[in-house]
């Protein structure tokens, strides 16, 4: 699993801090509260760690940007300090991809069909698929849980607050879980192939569950309500059907009704409405009447007014004379005889005794115009009298209209709620005799499910043959373990940790995994990283064991990610009261990254520097002091509260 750790860049409010790496080693270094540690816990937070929050991270940190590769892809990993998820960007055949991960793994796959979280992309970018294990070790019906980055992690990054006082969570019941794992994983007693198995295994018996569940639950549904045979089912069937033919019978002989209401209620709409016709003719007849004779009317008065100004127009001309044309203005001197008129020289004196007056004219037009409007009152009068006759008739005609329609009602309702009654039933009963074919067919699903439970059983007594005949095959494992316990003594020794001797044996339980220490072979006196009484022991003991873990797994080809970060190496140890110890360390350290670690990253961070041995390239070291401008803390500027 390669990883290399390029860049660490951190946005502060008044800064952008870059810290660099070097390919084989790293070194920070200095006095304390410059940043050493914010280095790799910051490292660690891009990776899906929890925040350190230190009064400097808190107030002045705001994001942190983390180039890493992963196998041999360039990934920017970018986190905000207030985020639940990362931002991952890299660059692949040409095009470049950006991903927004969550850091725990939901129901849908964000990349591919395998990456659903950050640990899976870290996973399959540096090589290794995600994979599960068995959650409950003791327990073969135990469902399968993921191992992720972080449980890898765990045996990578060694943090200052837990350098001393625990061992890879190996005495925390739920994380020691997790570590167990990674250590089967790495050392090879859990397989791909095993792993395949399991999963098979569990999905199999949950099936079988499944299968099982739902027949005990069919069958208690069946006792229940009285389902427990086909016969009775078949009874029930047979009296359902008695019941619809019945009903159907019933319903051929229900008949439409045909007469809703009685003669007199029928003759008297007939009456009602001739009279309505007939008073309605009457009124269109009389409303014509009034027209007429208002138009005669109109006429007489205009009669009227026309002979009037023809007898005031006489009078008022009467022996007038005209010695010009009063058109054109010409003399008219052509003598006109008496009697007529001066221009058109019509008579205008005639003694015919049958000529009327004008004044009779008038009064004879104002008399019958008198007559008309007698006329019109009367006809108002009826007018009005055959209205109110025929608006009686209409609110008549309505009453006995609202008589028939609820006779009509009446008689459809009940005809109605006779077949709505028969249609209801027989869809109750028909419904009914659906359900219980439904149910019929209960029994043999009963027998159906079970026969195909009984048959998985054979296939996972087959699975479980394969699981330990896998586990049969970890020889291999047994190999890399006796290889880690004479690593790890071989560490120890190299580093002159105390009490230590050739005579010494060291056993790891593969149930704890544990590293006991049998002085001079004495299983009595076995001791671990718990018994060791001083903090500065249990720090090399840790720190020893980790090495040997990736020296095993890089002569053995186990997959581990190839990197290693160390928080404080000498904590609980003074360099200067013991000098040796200090010097030991340091130069098994470089001697295992010059060897067999060659392809390993480290980092390191520690308040003593020492200087490195055997490297030509690859190397980094920085001190880091406050108030130092040469050699600045992480956040150049901040000075605290």
């Amino acid at each position: 699993m390669k990883i290399s750790i390029v860049y660490l860049k951190l946005l502060c409010r008044g800064s952008e801090e870059l810290i660099t790496f070097g390919p084989k080693i790293s070194f920070f270094h200095g006095r304390m509260s410059s940043g050493k540690s914010t280095i790799v816990e910051m490292i660690n937070f891009c990776l899906g760690g929890r925040l350190v929050k230190t009064p400097a991270v808190s107030s002045e940190v705001l994001k942190a940007q983390l180039t890493v590769r992963l196998g041999d892809t360039e990934v920017l990993i970018e986190r905000a300090i207030s985020a639940s998820n990362v931002e991952v960007s890299w660059e692949q055949d040409g095009h470049v991809f950006r991903e927004v991960l969550p850091l725990q793994a939901g129901e849908r796959a964000i990349i591919g069909d395998d990456v659903f979280n950050l640990s899976d992309f870290l996973l399959v970018r540096m090589g290794s698929a995600p994979m599960k294990v068995r959650k409950r070790k003791a327990d073969e019906d135990s469902e399968l849980h993921r191992l992720s980055f972080r449980d890898f992690y765990r045996f990578c990054y060694l943090d200052q607050p837990h350098l001393d006082s625990s061992l890879f969570a190996l005495e925390q019941p739920i994380k020691a879980e997790k570590s167990k794992d990674v250590l089967k994983f790495v050392l090879g007693f859990q397989s791909d192939v095993l792993t395949q198995l399991q999963q098979e295994l569990q999905e199999k018996r949950q099936e079988q569950r499944s299968l099982r569940e739902a027949a005990k639950q069919i069958r208690e549904f069946l006792n229940t309500y009285g389902f427990a045979s086909e016969a009775s089912i078949d009874g029930q069937v047979d009296e359902i059907n008695g019941l619809t033919e019945k009903l159907e019978i019933e319903r051929a002989a229900q008949e439409a009704p045909t007469e809703f209401v009685e003669d007199s209620l029928r003759s008297e709409a007939v009456r009602l409405a001739e009279a309505y016709q007939l008073k309605a003719a009457a009124i269109e007849d009389i409303r014509l009447r009034q027209e007429e004779q208002e138009a005669l009317r109109s006429e007489l008065i205009t009669l009227k007014m026309k002979a009037a100004r023809a007898a005031s127009a006489s009078k008022l001309l009467q022996g007038a004379t005209f010695k010009a044309c009063p058109c054109c203005g010409t003399s008219v001197t052509t003598k006109i005889p008496p009697g007529h008129c001066y221009l058109c020289k019509a008579e205008t004196d005639s003694d015919d005794e049958g000529d009327m007056p004008s004044s009779a004219v008038e009064q004879d037009l104002s008399d019958r115009i008198d007559d008309l409007d007698i006329s019109l009152r009367r006809l108002s009068n009826s007018l009005r009298n055959q209205s109110r006759s025929l608006s009686e008739i209409q609110a008549k005609r309505a009453e006995i209209s609202h008589s028939i329609d609820s006779a009509r009602q009446s008689v459809e309702s009940q005809y109605l709620q006779r077949a709505r009654r028969i249609e209801s039933e027989l869809g109750k009963l028909n419904e009914r005799r659906r359900f219980l074919m439904h149910v019929r067919a209960m029994p043999a699903d009963i027998e159906a499910r079970m026969a195909s439970a009984d048959k998985l059983s054979a296939d996972i007594a087959k699975i479980m043959r394969n699981i330990s005949e896998e586990e049969e095959k970890f020889e291999k494992g047994r190999i890399h373990v006796k290889a880690l316990e004479e690593n790890f003594k071989s560490i120890l020794r190299a580093i002159k940790f105390p009490e230590i001797g050739d005579t010494d044996g060291i056993h790891i339980n593969t149930r704890t995994w544990l590293p006991y220490i049998y002085p001079e072979g004495n299983f009595d006196a076995a001791w671990t990283f718990y018994d060791v009484g001083s903090g500065g022991k249990a720090v090399l003991f840790k720190i020893s064991y980790a090495l040997a873990i990736h020296k095993t797994a890089a002569e053995q080809g186990l997959p581990i990610p190839q990197l290693l970060i160390v928080d404080s190496t000498m904590k609980n140890i003074t360099p200067d009261i013991n000098p040796l110890v200090f010097k030991n360390f340091y130069k098994e350290l470089y001697r295992l990254l010059n060897a067999e670690l060659i392809d390993w990253q480290c980092i390191i961070v520690d308040q003593t520097f020492s200087p490195f041995e055997g490297f030509k390239t690859g190397t980094f070291e920085r001190k880091m002091v406050v108030d130092d401008p040469e050699h600045p803390p992480l956040i150049s500027y901040y000075r605290g509260h």
